[in-house]
């Protein structure tokens, strides 16, 4: 098997909640409330119980090389060793947000030592607090995929439990991508798995994929799945003749 790292996207669709006892005060910091929205069994990964999809709202757009370049600093310099921060796009309806979305903050408590930090040695500016509440978003976050290549156009996710991805044989929207997902979920009668769309830059292409998140999968479930997406692909392809 062998093991890769590949820049890519995911775009998917969160509850989240505006944090207002946790960061700087009237900064504008974010979490994902259920990270994994369509798993409804009792194993979940440990970030799900812990802020580990916290999302700080930036004045400005700052460059993802800048926020790599900033976490390692903050690696460094700080006790938090483990922080793995992306730069990410939250929109509510028409109200676009540009983030830095960290991973790894040990407690509530200590998101706005974290924020500080990226403030001290990145300089970054935190966007004022302008909204409460929970809220369905739209997100999309560019990272780094360190996976193991199992074969077939399918990934193994090598930093998180349970994550998997598939290749799919042509590029769909956002709109189109959860069409499928609904009608593949009606006509198999499960429901319990949660999927995202993914993007691979590699080989000096551009790849859609399907993030997977399902506890206990087994290499039949993904082949079926991938198969059932490459298969109603290929008929809304036609459609489109």
């Amino acid at each position: 098997m062998k093991q890769k790292e590949i820049v890519g996207t995911i775009l998917k669709e969160e509850t989240m909640e505006v944090l207002t006892d946790a960061g700087l005060p009237r900064t504008l910091v974010l979490h994902i409330i259920d990270p994994f929205p369509g798993f409804h069994g009792d194993v979940l990964p440990e970030s799900a119980s812990r802020p580990d999809n916290i999302f700080f709202v930036t004045k400005k757009t700052y460059s993802w090389e800048k926020i790599i370049r900033t976490a390692n600093k903050v690696r460094e310099h700080t006790p938090y060793k483990d922080i793995d921060a992306s730069f990410a796009t939250v929109m509510f309806g028409k109200t676009k947000y540009f983030t830095i979305r960290v991973h790894h903050i040990p407690t509530f408590n200590d998101i706005a030592a974290v924020q500080e930090a990226f403030a001290r040695y990145g300089d970054f500016e935190f966007h004022k607090r302008d909204r409460k509440g929970e809220k369905t978003a739209s997100i999309k976050l560019t990272k780094f995929f360190e996976v193991e290549d199992t074969g077939d156009g399918c990934y193994k996710d090598l930093k998180r439990d349970h994550m998997y991805y598939f290749e799919l044989p042509a590029h769909v929207n956002w709109d189109e991508f959860k069409k499928i997902t609904y009608e593949i979920k009606d006509s198999t009668g499960n429901r319990n798995y949660d999927v995202a769309l993914a993007t691979f830059f590699k080989n000096e292409n551009v790849y859609d994929a399907v993030r997977v998140f399902k506890p206990g999968v087994t290499p039949e479930f993904l082949t079926s799945l991938k198969d059932e997406y490459a298969r109603r692909i290929e008929e809304m392809e036609k459609m489109k003749l």
